[in-house]
């Protein structure tokens, strides 16, 4: 796979320190039990962006590659069958590579005017998953993040 590029330079707590224990991995004590895959953690679907990007073709991985450069919040969102919103929001365009939704705020992350993203996709409603690009001003929490501005960068298949 490569390098796996994370949010802001990141390093997952799951990457290995070298010992041949990745950090994070207890054996029952402590935060975890040593059990699970970690699919509940944003560094966890995070990692996968790029295993997704590779079934894109060039052009796709190469402006996933420059938004990340420019410092763009890479994430999911997660639209209908149609490639409409799912856990409500405005009419906007139907998802597409390359689709850039542009909304008029106020930036407040609960709020229609906003919109949104996350990295713990499966928490969210929806049939089709999407890899997107939030630009300008971002806010979030734990859950999900807000912009208003998201390009659509490629399905997650």
């Amino acid at each position: 796979m490569g390098n796996v590029n994370i949010l802001r330079g990141n390093q997952p707590s799951w990457v290995s320190d070298g010992s041949g224990y990745g950090a994070g991995y207890g054996y029952g004590y402590g935060d975890y039990d040593g059990s699970g895959d970690g699919s509940d953690s944003k560094e966890y679907w995070l990692a996968t962006i790029d295993c997704f990007a590779l079934k894109w073709p060039d052009a796709l991985r190469e402006r996933l590659a420059t938004l990340r450069t420019n410092g763009a919040t890479i994430a999911f969102w997660r639209s209908d069958i149609e490639g409409l919103p799912s856990n409500g929001g405005q009419h906007i365009a139907p998802a597409a590579p390359g689709v850039v939704h542009i909304a008029d705020g106020p930036l407040n992350l609960c709020n229609a005017g906003t919109l949104h993203a996350t990295l713990l996709p499966p928490k969210w409603k929806g049939e089709r998953w999407w890899i997107v690009a939030l630009t300008g001003e971002i806010v979030g929490n734990e859950e999900k993040y807000g912009a208003l501005s998201r390009e659509i960068l490629g399905e997650a298949l």
